[in-house]
């Protein structure tokens, strides 16, 4: 399948992983939406940014308020979407947050907050999508889970928990639709240079220069993975696009890692 002149929702496309996805799109001739919290001065101006790089490559773009958690958000960003490119052929379920800390550590209140965004906001993005998509008889939906969801470590009960939903949600959509013509798939990265995973290294190494935690990732990646590289956003974007183009890849859950974790490897 040919992407040129799909249109297409990301969120949590500001930075990070989002804006890897949204422009690997692009790059494959897709106009792109990015939902993301724009009411955060500094997320908005990634936004901004986000949507002048998709627009240096020929494509339309257009940046749209959206917390995954509230219902009515998620159906304004596909409506959106339906006014504004005319449609609605591709969704990319992006947006996540990380909460560190096992079952004794973490609060119910932190529970809820990452499961609302991680899991029912994946759901409530879908669902809102899903009728344009089956209108037309054509759609795909890729949700981002993690290597997390789909074998845990320690220290991160609730994000693991919502991505293990993520995949299990993914799948059992894509079992109810791709007979009507929508095609489901998540992709689970490993360790991503994004901003969560530097603020991560910032508060497990106790590096405070947010520059010195990325030189630091770096490091950490030419060391441990078997391709003398950490992953990036990018690389999680071509994954996307992969599975977007290949129309026989339905409910699959695919591990994007540099090779990380394989036994002989790293």
């Amino acid at each position: 399948m040919k992407l040129e002149g799909s249109r297409a929702i990301v969120t949590g496309a500001a930075r990070g992983i989002g804006r890897g996805i949204a422009l690997e799109l692009a790059r494959t001739g897709c106009d792109v939406i990015v939902g993301d919290l724009l009411d955060r001065p500094e997320i908005a101006e990634a936004a901004s940014e986000t949507v002048s790089a998709i627009e240096a490559l020929g494509r339309r773009a257009l940046s749209i308020r959206c917390d995954v958690s509230v219902e009515t958000d998620c159906e304004a960003l596909v409506r959106a979407a339906l006014e504004e490119f005319g449609g609605l052929d591709i969704l990319v379920c992006n947006a996540g947050i990380m909460q560190i800390g096992g079952v004794s550590d973490i609060t119910s209140e932190q529970w809820r907050r990452v499961l609302d965004v991680n899991l029912t906001g994946t759901f409530q993005c879908c669902r809102a999508a899903l009728p344009s998509m089956l209108e037309q008889a054509r759609g795909i939906i890729v949700n981002v889970a993690s290597t997390t969801g789909l074998r845990t470590g320690g220290e991160r009960v609730a994000y693991s928990s919502s991505k293990f939903g993520v995949v299990g949600l993914s799948q059992a959509l894509a079992s109810e639709v791709a007979p009507k013509g929508v095609r489901v798939n998540c992709v689970c990265p490993a360790f991503v240079r994004s901003d969560m995973s530097v603020g991560e290294m910032m508060l497990h190494a106790g590096i405070e220069d947010p520059v010195e935690a990325d030189a630091a990732w770096t490091r950490v990646g030419e060391k441990t993975g078997p391709l003398g590289r950490s992953v990036e956003p990018s690389d999680i974007g071509r994954a996307v696009v992969w599975l977007c183009e290949s129309d026989m890849v339905v409910g699959i859950a695919l591990p994007v890692t540099g090779g990380s974790g394989l036994p002989g490897l790293a």
